[in-house]
């Protein structure tokens, strides 16, 4: 495995980001190929996370990215053992450290919900939005709904441009206004948190992380600076903004179709 290489992959988005400094001795990087699976299984991770925020109102695409990612955290502290399991000492001391991290409750929860995935099903996710109207910093003005986990969020707001084609709109969200655009905001939730889901995945990322820098400080290396700064926006994630002309449009073709049901 080669280390070197490692920097590169983080400017092309495939890594974990790197603080300075970028290189390491040769002495480090030969501890940290001992556990190359372990860090593979992270830097994975890291990029699962980066998946769940680009398919965030893609209702199938989130929920499948973040089973992998549920199935990469898991994984880490196991291959960590795998690899150095022969080492003096190092069962031993490491034993309390991994059950830190298995019963800390959101990595539990994490967990428990990757075994049911694998052995029973699919996860139940809790999802809620508002449709409304933004000027890119949060929602200026919108109502709240519960949005189906299974659709995806533009279904949000066809059901409110249906309405609009059936009554009218109340809220002037399709009025003519250059400061704001239509939008979605949208909520992933499991239901033993209140934190929003990515947020939590990225906590138990940052989690998996610290227990990685300890096993290379007991082995005697530079610990890594892990850190999440490449995560996008909350405005940019959960939010799915709409061209006015092309919904104006919509609600058009929307009354064409109540017409004729109307009819027949």
């Amino acid at each position: 495995m080669q280390l070197g290489r490692w920097p590169s992959r983080r400017r092309m988005g495939l890594g974990w980001n790197m603080d300075k400094p970028s290189k390491f001795s040769e002495k480090d990087e030969k501890i940290y190929a001992r556990i190359s699976p372990a860090l593979d299984r992270f830097q994975e991770a890291h990029f699962w996370i980066h998946g769940m925020e680009n398919a965030y109102h893609s209702a199938e695409i989130f929920r499948w990215h973040l089973n992998v990612f549920l199935k990469a955290i898991k994984e880490i502290p196991n291959l960590i053992s795998m690899a150095l399991q022969n080492d003096e000492g190092f069962n031993e001391w490491f034993k309390s450290i991994k059950s830190d991290l298995r019963n800390d409750v959101l990595m539990k929860t994490l967990a428990k919900n990757r075994d049911f995935v694998v052995h029973q099903g699919q996860l139940a996710l809790d999802s809620s939005g508002s449709v409304g109207i933004t000027e890119l910093r949060g929602m200026k003005l919108g109502f709240s709904m519960q949005i189906n986990p299974s659709e995806d969020s533009d279904v949000a707001m066809d059901r409110y441009l249906w309405y609009v084609a059936k009554e009218e709109d109340f809220f002037g969200f399709l009025s003519e206004d250059d400061d704001s655009l239509p939008c979605v905001e949208r909520t992933w939730k499991i239901p033993e948190f209140e934190e929003e889901l990515v947020d939590l995945c990225a906590s138990a990322w940052a989690k998996t992380g610290q227990t990685l820098n300890d096993v290379i400080q007991w082995m005697g290396a530079q610990q890594l600076p892990f850190n999440l700064n490449c995560r996008h926006s909350s405005n940019r994630v959960r939010f799915m903004m709409f061209d006015r002309s092309k919904l104006r449009q919509k609600v058009k073709e929307y009354k064409k179709l109540q017409a004729a049901e109307s009819k027949s």
